[in-house]
């Protein structure tokens, strides 16, 4: 993106797209394709209409439009208050992925309480808890960089860099996901083999 292309997202009103999402671009500036979603921590009211996301599109090419197509189709269908609700992994597939999670998607919140945080020890434990169901799930650091990592691979939980007192979330899609939450709960809770 150029200066004029940050003057005009700066200087022009957003395109208000209902369902409290809203949509900047512009069609000069774009020096390649990109889209920035930016969501308020609490809606606000812009001219008597709720403001809750803005979708910023920089567009160079044809690459957004598959993702501009996904939101049309989230608003067409009332469900665009999943894009609201979505933690960065959900939102980030709701947006890009023909296989993008469904309304049986559950996710929870536990803090680490391990003295040396999750290292190999007690990642390998985490991660024996999770591979015992079938629920694809994810593990984000909400303390760290906040990006999802699979929650099936030692090696990218490890990664996370969870330290004790880190707030991790869980993302479970599947049959058995209450469960496997559950069980990821109290796993940690347990101390994930070396005690609470």
């Amino acid at each position: 993106m150029t200066a004029t292309f940050v003057t005009k997202a700066i200087n022009e009103q957003p395109l208000n797209l209902g369902q409290g999402i809203w949509l900047s671009d512009s069609a000069e500036g774009n020096l390649r394709s990109a889209i920035a979603v930016s969501r308020a921590a609490n809606a606000f009211d812009v001219d008597g209409e709720t403001a809750a996301m803005l979708v910023s599109v920089a567009m160079n090419d044809d690459q957004p439009i598959a993702v501009l197509k996904r939101l049309a189709d989230l608003l067409l269908d009332n469900k665009a208050d999943r894009l609201l609700k979505a933690d960065a992994a959900t939102l980030l597939a709701l947006l890009t992925s023909d296989d993008a999670p469904t309304d049986d998607v559950l996710s929870a919140e536990f803090v680490v309480r391990n003295e040396h945080g999750l290292h190999a020890r007690p990642g390998t434990m985490l991660v024996n808890t999770i591979k015992q169901f079938n629920s694809d799930i994810t593990v984000t650091n909400l303390d760290g960089t906040g990006k999802p990592a699979n929650g099936r691979s030692l090696m990218k939980v490890v990664a996370l860099g969870v330290k004790k007192g880190h707030r991790l979330r869980f993302t479970a899609q599947g049959a058995d996901a209450e469960q496997a939450l559950k069980a990821i709960g109290d796993a940690i809770a347990a101390g994930l083999g070396e005690g609470a």
